[in-house]
């Protein structure tokens, strides 16, 4: 079964020091590499910054372009992740082993046709 994990920029991008965030860094893209290599991660991708989105809005037929995220939060996305195992509780054990000090992992099913 396939999930999509998105994965939160934790506050250490912005406050923890040059070390930290390369310790962190590597950390994750171990985490990746571990994954991938054994069939778990089947697609992954970090995402720029936030400030970086253009929204479209659609009302109606008619669309505005807006330079900024769609949601205004304190927290986002960072990068995602699709993986394919046997079911939530895998998944959820997959979520829990990504290495970061901060931030969350929301698990969300793939819908499959």
């Amino acid at each position: 079964m396939k999930y999509v994990l998105l994965l939160t920029r934790g506050a250490w991008q912005e406050s923890g020091t040059a070390e930290k965030q390369a310790e962190v860094f590597s950390g994750i893209m171990e985490w990746f590499g571990r994954h991938r290599g054994d069939g778990t991660i089947v697609e992954a991708n970090q995402l720029q910054p936030p400030q970086t989105a253009t929204t479209v809005v659609l009302d109606r037929g008619s669309s505005t372009l807006v330079d900024r995220p769609l949601l205004e939060a304190k927290e986002a996305i960072g990068g995602y992740a699709v993986i394919d195992v046997a079911d939530l509780d895998a998944a959820l054990a997959v979520a829990r082993s990504f290495p970061m000090p901060d931030g969350k992992v929301e698990v969300r099913p793939v819908v499959e046709r």
